[in-house]
């Protein structure tokens, strides 16, 4: 055979070895746990985002997946934030899953606060009393005395007394369903002592607690405890004249 066509097949024959050359597939070990703690986390799900082959950590939280180097491998389980790895060195690794905080709704007289505000809003409704806090300017001049009427019977003003006092609660129903006692307490390790002042300063308003998502009520709360620890522990030093 031609001695030229022997060097063509040689170098080809080497051409895919030296593409893949440093990428031998091998398995990537490690251990899974959650994090901040040396609790193992079994049938965790372990995905090989390149290759999509997956396979789930045994009971007591160890996995091995064939990987190439370079590969991402993609860490999911119930109540737990998604985990990712690049693999580079194929050692053992662990892995640490951050929990879900579950922001349960708490439920604040529901079934009689809100009922009952509603239930004396149509109270006043049937009696034909104005009670939404806007004048009806236009009667003062076609309509007098129903102008009279309206603004200064005392069933009418004790109505709007009523409405803006429903408004007040409601909003603060509102409020305290999702910035509460027990997920600020999941969230900063809040003493005893210190909630109820830290929930009355630092509860947003509805308006802004409306635009949070819940990782973003979250890190609010984590950040203004810290601004709560800093101003409380500015009024215990005292001041150098």
């Amino acid at each position: 055979m031609n001695p030229k066509i022997l060097i063509l097949f040689f170098i080809i024959y080497l051409t895919p070895l030296s593409g893949v050359k440093g990428q031998v597939a091998k398995i990537q070990k490690g251990l899974i746990l959650k994090s901040g703690t040396a609790a193992r986390l079994g049938d965790v799900q372990v995905l090989n985002k390149r290759s999509h082959v997956a396979l789930r950590s045994n009971t007591v939280g160890t996995f091995g997946i064939v990987a190439l180097p370079g590969d991402t491998l993609q860490f999911s389980s119930a109540n737990y934030l998604t985990g990712e790895l690049v693999v580079t060195d194929f050692a053992d690794k662990l892995i640490y899953l951050q929990p879900v905080i579950e922001l349960a709704e708490v439920v604040i007289r529901e079934n009689s606060l809100v009922k009952e505000l509603r239930e004396t809003q149509m109270g006043y409704r049937k009696k034909s009393v104005f009670y939404t806090g806007t004048p009806h300017y236009y009667y003062l001049f076609l309509k007098p005395m129903t102008f009279i009427y309206e603004n200064f019977k005392s069933e009418v003003k004790q109505a709007r007394r009523f409405n803006r006092f429903a408004k007040q609660e409601l909003t603060v129903y509102e409020i305290t369903k999702r910035f509460n006692d027990s997920l600020i307490k999941k969230v900063v390790p809040v003493k005893a002592n210190e909630i109820d002042d830290f929930r009355v300063d630092y509860a947003p308003t509805l308006q802004r607690l409306n635009t949070m998502s819940d990782y973003d009520l979250i890190n609010y709360i984590r950040d203004s405890y810290e601004d709560y620890k800093k101003k409380s522990a500015d009024k215990r030093t005292p001041h150098q004249l």
